[in-house]
């Protein structure tokens, strides 16, 4: 998060060295990244006039607790510094400064809750300081709010549009958001499924593996909305008219109010010279979706025209003037907003811009949440679709497709605020570490992603978050020993850090040294039981090193619940584990699942080799 914020008349005067020593010594209780040095002297100037604010006696005061309490939070005493502080407040319930030392040192010391009402009462008072808003969306990220978190981050952003520290901030819990939803959705079918469509839209349109990965998506979960209107227009763009045509019919029997489906279906109609049925569809399409109709223009064929004789009415016609004008977009009228007062109506018919205009839901309307996320997201308007679709995500049982556009739109917003300042030149580390997260999380891009970090590691030396992750990239560019040595650096600068030893378990792993790999899966599965895709791993390294039971106490379990195991391979770990522990039968039941998933595997193998192969 932001560096705190010095009320020293002094502090001007501090030297870098002495904020790095000040930062190293709060380093056990925050994540700190070099661009907080920067914001650190860009405040200063702001605190320094808080010795001419006041005037009595009581203002005399609360200027003397103020600075002892800064004291006390310079050498991270955040505990020592609250008392002070709530004796200022008593004093000066409306000061800025004091409400937000108070907000951000309840939250240092594990007072998230507390933290909550002082955060929002400084922002209230400088609505136009991203600072307390930045905190504010810590604070509720901390309790596992993130709606309420995403709201905050995103407000920060908006309020100061030009701060490279607020952008960092809310990038850096968009791809924490990514992260943590990519490893839960990777625990089912239905997720995998979430995770090749997630996938196939981050690439290129002319890629041609976009195709063989929404397929793959469509195996795993056929029932998932809009996989099937996403084929065929993927098979359109491709010259597939078959295959593209079929694709849309099958979306359209999902579901006959699917947009994207009709689009598609108009365009092969407009392909077969079938303009009747092509001009009724886009009409039908303006009647749901005005929106959706004007997406859809720059992504229109231009030499599909309809030829004079046709008779083209009502939205159609002023559709084929915008793609003849070759616009990025098109206005349609807004059609007359529906009685109903629920989402269901306007949602299973998609008509999207009336859904966003009904009143918000109740806070335990999860359902309705994720409606207005959806509509949200169909409509590319992310920044409304973010808090809602968190908002509308139950813990108990979140929403797949719901969490596949929320991952989407983190991935959007966040490579939108990252263009936003990446040519302002300020807090040049920062925007690399920025810039690197990015390319490794969201595109792949690993190469790309380890100049980018070392980039920031020159401005930034030592600092173990870049380290960590410089290193993460590297043994995805197969950079293992470079790898291995960083985040082995990371860890010696600051040994809790998870990341850093993930790494260190996957070159064990790669390098079959399962026996240097256990300790860090233990550790990281301790961490969080919850993460499917850790204890596997600890299973399959327990396996190859006799710890027959634990292999067993991680496998079975996880396997039981539907982990994805596509080519069989970790059914056929557990059936050997199952076999040397004598456990015969179990064995070759996990065999037989084993055969079967590999059978399966090979023939959509096949599939995706052979283009004229049918699902």
């Amino acid at each position: 998060m932001f560096i705190e914020h010095s009320f020293r008349n002094s502090a001007a005067s501090l030297s870098v060295s002495c904020v790095r020593r000040i930062l190293t010594d709060w380093g056990g209780s925050m994540q700190l990244f070099g661009w907080e040095l920067g914001h650190w002297f860009r405040i200063l100037a702001l605190i320094v006039v808080l010795g001419s604010r006041f005037t009595s006696a009581g203002d005399v005061d609360v200027k003397t607790l103020v600075q002892r309490a800064f004291e006390f939070h310079q050498k991270g005493q955040f505990t020592e510094a609250l008392p002070l502080l709530h004796r200022a407040y008593d004093l000066a319930p409306e000061d800025y400064f004091v409400n937000l030392l108070l907000g951000i040192d309840s939250l240092r010391t594990g007072q998230t809750k507390t933290a909550v009402p002082f955060l929002k009462k400084a922002s209230r008072l400088r609505p136009r300081e991203e600072y307390p808003l930045a905190y504010l969306g810590e604070a509720y990220a901390r309790q596992d709010l993130y709606g309420d978190a995403a709201e905050a981050y995103l407000k920060a952003v908006h309020v100061a549009p030009g701060s490279s520290e607020s952008a960092v901030a809310f990038v850096d819990f968009a791809l924490g958001r990514f992260a943590s939803m990519s490893e839960f959705l990777r625990g089912s079918k239905k997720g995998l499924a979430a995770e090749y469509r997630l996938r196939a839209l981050a690439q290129h349109e002319n890629e041609s593996s976009r195709l063989s990965l929404f397929q793959r998506a469509a195996d795993l979960d056929p029932t998932a909305p809009g996989i099937w209107s996403d084929l065929a227009e993927v098979a359109f763009k491709a010259g597939n008219l078959t295959d593209a045509k079929r694709y849309a019919q099958r979306a359209l029997e999902a579901d006959p109010n699917d947009q994207e489906a009709m689009i598609t279906a108009a365009q092969l109609g407009a392909h077969e010279s079938d303009w009747g049925r092509a001009i009724e569809l886009l009409n039908l399409v303006a009647q749901h979706s005005p929106k959706a109709l004007s997406q859809a223009v720059s992504q229109w064929p231009m030499q599909l025209q309809p030829p004079s004789s046709s008779a083209v009415s009502g939205s159609a016609a002023r559709f084929f003037l915008c793609v003849r004008e070759a616009r990025s977009s098109c206005d349609f009228p807004s059609r007359k907003t529906i009685s109903s007062q629920t989402p269901s109506a306007p949602f299973r018919e998609q008509r999207w811009e009336q859904l966003t205009k009904l009143p918000a839901p109740q806070p335990n309307q999860t359902v309705a949440w994720i409606q207005r996320g959806v509509a949200f997201a169909h409509l590319e308007q992310c920044q409304q679709a973010i808090p809602s679709l968190e908002h509308g995500l139950s813990k108990s049982a979140p929403d797949t497709y719901g969490m596949f556009l929320l991952s989407w739109c983190y991935s959007r917003e966040a490579g939108r605020t990252a263009d936003q300042i990446q040519h302002s030149g300020d807090d040049e580390a920062s925007i690399h570490v920025m810039r690197g997260d990015i390319l490794l999380r969201l595109q792949g891009k690993a190469v790309m992603a380890v100049s980018e970090y070392q980039q920031a590691l020159l401005l930034n030396a030592n600092d173990p978050a870049v380290l960590e992750r410089l290193s993460e990239a590297q043994l995805g560019a197969g950079q293992i020993e470079a790898a291995r040595q960083n985040a082995q650096a990371a860890l010696k600068i600051a040994p809790q850090r998870p990341a850093a030893k993930h790494t260190l378990a996957k070159i064990a792993m790669q390098e079959r040294d399962y026996s240097a790999a256990v300790p860090y899966l233990r550790e990281l599965a301790d961490r969080n039981p919850k993460d499917e895709a850790t204890r596997i791993e600890l299973g399959k390294a327990c396996a190859q090193t006799g710890a027959l039971d634990e292999a067993l106490q991680n496998l079975a379990p996880e396997l039981a619940l539907g982990y994805p195991d596509e080519n069989g391979s970790l059914h056929y770990l557990l059936g050997g584990v199952l076999k040397k522990m004598g456990r015969n039968a179990e064995a070759d039941q996990a065999f037989a699942a084993a055969a079967q998933l590999s059978d399966a595997f090979q023939q959509k193998s096949y599939r995706d080799q052979d283009p004229h192969a049918q699902q």
